[in-house]
């Protein structure tokens, strides 16, 4: 981000600051970076995402400010794909920032070398969800905390479905099978253009499946899935081609890297797709109509569904920033505050503090109502919550994307990227 562009955010902020909170805003908006000699403390939060996720962050940001008139925060924030490297350079510069987002593929590495605070004592957990809580300690230390929950579910999109006459499946018993026959009747009921379900290469689907087989995704800093498994999952999506239950291999590619506003169901081609809960609302606007969660299939004689609650990300501080005090105060009125909460909703996931949920969970929109409402349905049927990956792990989703585009096109046989799979991933872990 531009120095001009930064400048641009901190006088909206102050701005926004001088309406809400008159003089006393604007005196926190005075002075330079540091902690001066007024006694202001200045704090540098990062974190990624899109306009919408920017501008409610930033209304938080702004109502924490005024709450606390000596803490100046400036804020910076990308988009993914940037985001990692960005803060890579940051940190291998000595700039890390005091507060930052950070997920579950990386907080272990970013853990292990020292870059990451403990955080005990500088937020209140007691209120938190304490099995989600657990995934952000590394080595026993608690070095991330959740910004909320998420489940990875399949999506329905209840217009597609109703005008294909097809009805939507009963989601507590559907094994893949199902899922793959039920796409094929949407491709066919639902004429040209029209499909039944979106593949998917997420690790997060292969977790669940894994999981079905008794297998874990990671296991003693490795890759957990055996090829037999991995092969097994990568022709599941041959099979969904074949069947017609989606876009052939070309269009299937394409589709891969859509954001969920271009997906099948947000556009209104296709029936299903899998995605996370937090992005409910995103599906839903787009598509204009109503989606559906469901339950992820399961394997026949699977004796679990593999389905589990993962924080969406962390909020982190920095090992070696000097005003731990004050970034332990933000993330604590992130994660514990109702005021904050209803500004942020559920875009960080489903929030986790079973008081301020209880609070303002009767003023959520619909799509967060509906989101709590899956999860309390699924809650008593999940697995325990990941812990943090091994370090490289943050590689593996374009990795299994790239494997998948490669087994769907024809290039490799499932049980030849499965193998070619395995040995880039034990090169790739540690």
């Amino acid at each position: 981000m531009s120095v001009l562009h930064q400048q641009k955010r901190t006088t909206r902020l102050c701005v926004a600051l001088a309406v809400a909170g008159g003089m006393l805003a604007i005196a926190a908006c005075g002075g330079g970076s540091g902690s001066g000699g007024d006694g202001k403390v200045t704090l540098r939060v990062s974190w990624w995402g899109d306009a919408s996720r920017d501008k409610i962050t930033e209304q938080a940001v702004a109502l924490f400010e005024k709450q606390n008139p000596n803490i100046e925060i400036k804020s910076s924030y990308s988009d993914w794909g940037s985001y990692y490297d960005q803060l890579t350079t940051k940190v291998a510069a000595g700039d890390t920032p005091d507060v930052f987002a950070i997920e579950i593929r990386k907080l272990g590495e970013f853990a292990r070398r020292d870059t990451l605070a403990d955080l005990k004592g500088l937020v209140n957990t007691a209120d938190l969800d304490q099995k989600l809580l657990t995934s952000g300690v590394v080595d026993g230390t608690q070095y991330g905390i959740p910004t909320g929950a998420n489940a990875f579910a399949v999506m329905a999109n209840t217009s597609v479905f109703k005008k294909a006459g097809v009805p939507i499946p009963d989601d507590s018993s559907w094994t893949w099978e199902d899922y793959q026959k039920v796409s094929a009747e949407l491709g066919a009921a639902g004429g040209s253009g029209i499909y039944g379900t979106q593949l998917n290469f997420n690790d997060a689907f292969l977790k669940v499946f894994a999981a079905q087989h008794g297998e874990p995704l990671y296991k003693d800093g490795k890759f957990g899935v055996s090829a037999g498994t991995l092969a097994d999952w990568f022709q599941l999506s041959v099979d969904m081609i074949k069947a017609k239950g989606s876009p052939d291999a070309n269009l299937s590619n394409e589709l891969g890297s859509d954001s969920i506003e271009q997906s099948l169901i947000g556009t209104n081609k296709g029936g299903m797709g899998m995605y996370w809960t937090n992005q409910l609302s995103a599906a839903s606007t787009a598509s204009g109509g109503q989606i559906d969660l469901l339950r992820m299939p399961r394997d026949a004689g699977a004796t679990t569904g593999g389905m589990f609650l993962q924080p969406t990300m962390f909020w982190a501080v920095g090992a070696h920033s000097k005003q731990q005090k004050a970034a332990g105060k933000l993330v604590d009125f992130l994660v514990n505050d109702p005021q904050a909460a209803k500004i942020l909703g559920s875009d960080r996931g489903l929030p986790m503090n079973s008081k301020v949920l209880a609070e303002i969970r009767d003023s959520l929109p619909a799509a967060d109502q509906a989101s709590l409402a899956y999860v309390d349905k699924v809650r008593t049927t999940l697995a325990d919550s990941p812990t943090a990956y091994p370090n490289g792990a943050a590689d593996i989703p374009d990795m299994l994307q790239r494997y998948g585009q490669d087994v769907i096109s024809g290039h490799k046989t499932p049980e030849a990227a499965a193998k070619a799979f395995l040995k880039e991933a034990d090169s790739t872990l540690s």
